[in-house]
């Protein structure tokens, strides 16, 4: 049977472009072979990785804060009356018991002396009604009741000889007469001031620490001082506070330093640093660390056997060339590059920057 020239036409025409769309494939073919599939076959993810070693590290927070004497008393009188003399002036340094301010005498001497004229009576009294009750001239009930005034009356006469003793207002502690209120002629109450006396040594310098940064410091740990009047001092924490100022969220700090030659003031602005205890730390680049399912720091490391494990670390401080975290052991081997692109558990390779197999051309062709 005969073609037409028309059906022999559109023959060729089917036959060129079944052999366009064969010739096509097979050149697909071997791209594919020869490129993705030669990729896809290359093995697990490759990530680059770095071994990370700890190093020495202490913790070191500044803080704002002043001067403040460990002990500033103010002395307060125990008895009213007119002061007669102040002994001690303002300024100098005193011993315990040395006397700030007294009073008059007044009628005190007089009630000391009458006390005791009454307890050498009631002595005399008793004496006698023991020894006539021994005789059994005298009944027991009447010998008590002698006795009892005999205490009465040694009981008054302690109780004049300490409204005497008050006229003395001394000094609670060694240290210095900061401030006397009074001079001699003023008429003062029970619990008006004599004066203020501040203890010399130790000294404290007092601050507050941030929620962030109470954890790191401890009492005992070193700190030193400047303060704004030139001085540096060397000291220790004496107290961190265990309840926050509920207006400021921040905990009291006290760091207990010498002051042996009475130098420093109370109230002066100070800065101290406090190092906390040495530990150890690891400096990682900032790029390694990412967020977890539960959006906590954390980092990618691997095992002896290249597998990843996600492990969560606290930041601890910064450096020109990283951060230090707390919460690796030991030496490990930090993913760099590719920890956005594996997963807790999955085995990897380590490749090298620049090659093929680097983690951008593996997520690029994945």
């Amino acid at each position: 049977m005969k073609l037409s020239s028309s059906v022999k036409t559109a023959l060729i025409i089917f036959a060129l472009v079944m052999l366009y769309f064969a010739v096509r494939a097979v050149f697909n073919g071997t791209s594919t072979t020869g490129v993705d599939n030669g990729d896809l076959e290359a093995g697990p993810f490759a990530v680059l990785s770095e071994t990370i070693s700890p190093q020495p590290w202490r913790a070191e927070v500044v803080i704002r804060g002043r001067t403040a004497a460990i002990r500033k008393v103010t002395v307060r009188a125990e008895t009213s009356g007119v002061v007669a003399a102040t002994p001690t002036q303002q300024g100098m340094n005193v011993k315990a018991n040395d006397i700030l301010c007294q009073l008059n005498v007044d009628a005190r001497q007089a009630s000391v002396n009458e006390a005791k004229a009454s307890l050498a009576k009631a002595r005399l009294d008793y004496d006698a009604a023991a020894k006539l009750a021994k005789e059994g001239f005298r009944s027991a009930t009447s010998v008590a009741g002698v006795k009892a005034s005999f205490d009465l009356a040694k009981a008054n006469l302690e109780q004049a000889q300490l409204n005497l003793a008050k006229i003395n207002i001394s000094a609670p502690f060694d240290g210095i007469f900061d401030k006397r209120f009074v001079e001699a002629g003023d008429f003062i109450n029970v619990g008006d001031p004599c004066g203020i006396v501040i203890q010399q040594t130790p000294f404290l310098v007092t601050g507050a620490i941030s929620e962030q940064d109470v954890s790191k410091i401890k009492a005992g740990d070193a700190g030193i001082a400047r303060l704004s009047t030139g001085e540096t001092i060397e000291g220790a924490v004496k107290l961190v506070g265990t309840s926050a100022d509920p207006a400021t969220r921040t905990f009291n700090v006290e760091l207990e330093i010498p002051n042996e030659g009475g130098t420093l003031k109370d109230g002066v602005t100070a800065e101290f640093t406090v190092f906390a205890d040495d530990r150890t730390a690891h400096l990682i680049p900032r790029s390694a660390l990412i967020l977890d399912e539960k959006g906590r720091i954390s980092v990618r490391t691997l095992d002896d056997n290249k597998t990843v494990q996600t492990k969560l670390v606290t930041l601890l401080g910064e450096k020109t060339d990283g951060v230090l975290v707390d919460g690796l052991d030991g030496q490990v081997s930090l993913i760099t590059l590719g920890q956005d692109f594996v997963s807790d558990g999955q085995q990897v390779t380590i490749g090298k920057r620049g090659n093929d197999q680097s983690p951008e051309t593996r997520a690029a062709k994945q």
